[in-house]
């Protein structure tokens, strides 16, 4: 059972500590044209240049109810999501950033982390509808460095913290 946890329960190394490779920032308020004018919200012209760049960005891990494999969503603030009792009426900003880990970590859930990280990846701007539905505008693709598998110390004392949270 644990060995199945291992493979499935991912924790990931914050990118820019353990990056060798310098990636220059982006931050959420500058994914939009300010200020927002009459045809609503614009991709920034640094938006549109950092598509298909290595970026650095830090923000918050959204807390969902149900989790995706492979993916979770990052944000300017923190945000919970509560999928079941809200439907699509959830409280995500505009300049949202969807994160995918490396494809041979598709299968990986992802444990949620509180608090500002801070992670480079590969950027890629346009919309794209998910497989659940949502549609997403700017995504970031983590190198498989990125991320590792939990040992078993780190996923009992994971899920100590867990039935300790409040």
């Amino acid at each position: 059972m644990v060995r199945q946890l291992l493979v499935t329960l991912a924790v990931w190394l914050f990118c820019v500590a353990a990056s060798a490779q310098v990636a220059p920032e982006l931050l959420f308020n500058e994914f939009f044209k300010q200020p927002i004018g009459s045809k609503s919200l614009e991709m920034s012209p640094k938006l549109r240049a950092a598509n298909g760049q290595m970026v650095r960005i830090t923000g918050y891990m959204v807390q969902q109810e149900i989790p995706h494999l492979g993916r979770f969503m990052l944000s300017p603030r923190p945000v919970q999501m509560s999928e079941h009792a809200d439907g699509e009426a959830d409280d995500l900003p505009a300049a949202l950033l969807t994160v995918y880990l490396n494809d041979a970590q598709k299968d990986w859930l992802i444990p949620y982390t509180r608090g500002l990280i801070t992670i480079t990846g590969q950027l890629t701007v346009g919309r794209l509808e998910e497989s659940d539905g949502r549609v997403s505008w700017v995504r970031l693709m983590l190198p498989a460095q990125a991320t590792r598998g939990m040992d078993s110390a780190e996923l009992t004392n994971y899920f100590q913290a867990q039935q300790h949270a409040h």
